[in-house]
């Protein structure tokens, strides 16, 4: 019984220092453009084959899908864009000591970052551990705009974005100071998502000037947007009223100008037959076909400009 419990504690003991055998931060706050220490320190003598090598995730990436940043097996060796931007706090990095600097922390380092210690020699001091990097901004300028709106109800949705900003942001509308306050039953206003629905109000009740405000922790900034309320609807029917007024005034224009040429042709006509008539009188000729045709034509003429037509 005694053996089985002597047993049983050296177990737990070799699994507890496994565990030990590598001691990060796991987790690090820096403001947007400080330096960042991540601390990694391991138990082990680095003898032939050790290798260190740091890998990073982005925010929501498994551990599992981590990507290669760093490497060391005697010889050190950067990945992509990081040379430059992470230093080893100890180079190289033996004895005992891993941890990297970041240097000019930006909000794209955020995220998950592992120390991984390999030693052929002693597995029992090989591991890993994990740090989450957080980096702090303050909220960039946001932007206001109109979303929608309903001319039919007075439905109107603003909505306010920051680009930027951590810790996450919340959003905060407000009116002008001197502008009446807005019925709670008229207006739903989300704060994580910086929206806001005005809905069903009067025009004197929805114009003015409404103001966001973005902030966390750090800092805050605020942008605006101004509601003025025009009657579209009102304005096209005048137009389209002087409009049709126009055209109709063009339309009897050239009505009369048209309807004038044709009495004077009508008159130019008549008096060539008459004269024509006389000729072939004279002549013998066919008068009557002639008249007939004429009297087509005349008839075809006042047809084309009579006002019943």
């Amino acid at each position: 019984m005694a053996y089985g419990h002597i047993v049983l504690t050296t177990c737990i003991l070799f699994q507890y220092f496994d565990v030990q055998a590598v001691v990060v931060k796991p987790s690090v706050f820096v403001r947007s453009g400080s330096s960042a220490e991540l601390t990694c320190t391991y138990d082990t003598h680095a003898s032939e084959g050790f290798t260190l090598e740091w890998r990073y995730a982005t925010p929501g990436t498994p551990a599992a899908q981590a990507k290669r940043v760093l490497y060391y097996n005697g010889k050190l060796y950067w990945v992509n864009s990081r040379k430059g931007r992470m230093a080893l706090v100890q180079n190289p990095p033996v004895p005992g000591v891993a941890s990297v600097r970041i240097i000019n922390a930006q909000i794209s380092d955020a995220g998950l970052y592992i120390c991984v210690v390999t030693n052929p020699n002693d597995w029992s001091s090989s591991g890993q551990g994990l740090i989450n990097l957080t980096v702090l901004a303050p909220p960039s300028v946001p932007e206001c705009w109109l979303q929608a709106c309903s001319f039919m109800e007075n439905d109107v949705i603003l909505i306010c974005n920051s680009s930027q900003g951590q810790p996450t942001l919340i959003y905060s509308w407000r009116r002008e100071q001197n502008a009446a306050p807005l019925p709670s039953d008229s207006f739903v206003e989300d704060q994580h998502t910086g929206s806001l629905m005005l809905h069903n109000l009067s025009d004197a009740l929805i114009a003015g000037t409404y103001t966001c405000k973005a902030f966390n922790e750090l800092d805050q900034a605020e942008c605006s947007v101004t509601l003025r309320v025009t009657y579209a609807a009102a304005n096209d029917g005048v137009f389209m009223g002087i409009t049709l007024i126009v055209l109709l005034f063009e339309v009897m224009v050239m009505y009369i100008i048209l309807h004038g040429k044709g009495r004077s042709t009508s008159r130019k006509h008549a008096k060539e037959v008459k004269t024509n008539s006389a000729r072939h009188q004279q002549s013998g000729g066919n008068l009557l076909l002639f008249q007939s045709s004429t009297e087509d034509q005349s008839d075809l003429k006042v047809s084309h400009f009579s006002p019943a037509v």
